[in-house]
């Protein structure tokens, strides 16, 4: 089991971004949260180059990498990319326990 997984939709779009915006070689799937205050924690996807307290993981053929801390706020979640009326994007969708 995966801390996270992608949706077929997000490893197509992260295959299409990496190629459009030429990501450079050693740069892997950042996802982590964008800490605005305590309590507003929102997610992030992006691109980085993996820092010396980030770990690394392969996921579906995608290079993932995290910071060790904040693996709480997303573990178990699914990566979903949505083209909804024009706008189009990723999102973390919580997966359904059965």
């Amino acid at each position: 089991m995966n801390m996270i997984e992608f949706t077929p939709a997000a490893k197509e779009a992260i295959a299409q971004y990496k190629e459009t915006l030429q990501i450079p070689e050693g740069f892997a799937l950042r996802v982590g949260i964008r800490q605005k205050n305590s309590q507003d924690k929102g997610l992030l996807i992006g691109f980085d180059e993996k820092g010396e307290k980030d770990r690394l993981a392969h996921i579906d053929g995608i290079d993932v990498i995290y910071h060790a801390g904040q693996i709480f706020f997303f573990a178990g979640m699914i990566i979903d990319y949505q083209d909804i009326d024009g706008r189009k994007g990723f999102k973390f969708l919580e997966k359904v326990r059965q």
